[in-house]
C-alpha cells in the first residue's frame, strides 16, 4: 500500500509570481492635473490693476485741485458780529458754482456782521456778511415771495437795488400810467427746492414796510433788477 503524497512546499517562483499579481492589482496614481490658463481672469486681473492706476491718479489730481477757504466753526445767527473762534478754513475742490472766500482773507471777515444764518460746517460767501448790521436804524426787512417768472432772468445778489412794482390782475387791461413801486436794496435770496418759489429778502424804508408787506401778499408784484453801472 502505497503512503498518501507528502505537501510540499511552493517553490520560490511562484511566491514572486504571487507578488507581482498584487502588484498588479494595486490602483495606479494618477498624475496631477495640469493647470490651465483663464485668459478672462487674466484679463480682468489686468483690467482691475489698470482701474487701480487710474483711481490713483485721479485721486491725485484732485488733491492737487484743492484751495482752502474760510469756514464757519461755531453757528452764528443773522446780524450777529463775527468773531475770529466763530471761523475755521477746510480744503475744497475748485467749483465755479460756489464763491468762498480765500484763507488768505479770513482776517477780513473778523469783526463784519453775519448777514444770513451761518451754520457751523458751512463755508463763508460774499453774500453772508456785511460791515454793518442790517436792517438798521430806520430800515426793516421784508420778504418777498415770487415766482421765477417774477424775478429778472439775471440772478439777484446781496446789494442789488430793485424795484418791486404793482402788477394788475391777469384779466386787467394794462395800467394807463406808470404802476406803483417800491425801491428796496437785496439783502439774500433762497429758492425752495420742492415748490420753486424764491425768496428775496430786501431792506426798505421803515415806513415803506407795511405797504410793501401788503402788496407781496396780492402776489401782483414783479422785482424789477436796477442798473449795477456803480460796481454792485
Amino acid at each position: 500500500m502505497s503512503s498518501p503524497p507528502t505537501h510540499q512546499p511552493a517553490p520560490d517562483h511562484l511566491d514572486d509570481e504571487f507578488d507581482i499579481a498584487e502588484a498588479k492589482l494595486e490602483p495606479a496614481v494618477a498624475a496631477p492635473p495640469k493647470q490651465r490658463r483663464r485668459p478672462a481672469l487674466i484679463g480682468l486681473g489686468v483690467a482691475l490693476v489698470a482701474l487701480g492706476g487710474l483711481g490713483a491718479a485721479w485721486l491725485a489730481t484732485s488733491m492737487s485741485d484743492t484751495v482752502r477757504v474760510v469756514a464757519v466753526r461755531e453757528d452764528v445767527a443773522r446780524g450777529e458780529q463775527i468773531t475770529e473762534d466763530d471761523l475755521t478754513t477746510a480744503n475744497i475742490n475748485t467749483d465755479p458754482a460756489l464763491d468762498p472766500i480765500p484763507a488768505a482773507r479770513q482776517s477780513e471777515i473778523v469783526g463784519q456782521y453775519a448777514s444770513v444764518d451761518l451754520p457751523a460746517g458751512t463755508l463763508v460767501t460774499e453774500g453772508s456778511y456785511s460791515s454793518d448790521v442790517r436792517p438798521g436804524e430806520g430800515e426793516a426787512m421784508v420778504g418777498v415771495a415770487v415766482t421765477a417768472a417774477q424775478l429778472p432772468g439775471e440772478a439777484l445778489r446781496p446789494g442789488d437795488i430793485v424795484r418791486i412794482v404793482d402788477t394788475p390782475n391777469p384779466q386787467d387791461d394794462p395800467p394807463g400810467s406808470t404802476p406803483d413801486s417800491i425801491e428796496a436794496t437785496v439783502v439774500s435770496t433762497t429758492t425752495d427746492e420742492e415748490s420753486g418759489q424764491h425768496m428775496v429778502n430786501v431792506i426798505v424804508p421803515e415806513v415803506r414796510a407795511p405797504d410793501l408787506a401788503a402788496r407781496v401778499a396780492t402776489t401782483r408784484i414783479v422785482v424789477v433788477l436796477m442798473s449795477r453801472a456803480g460796481g454792485q
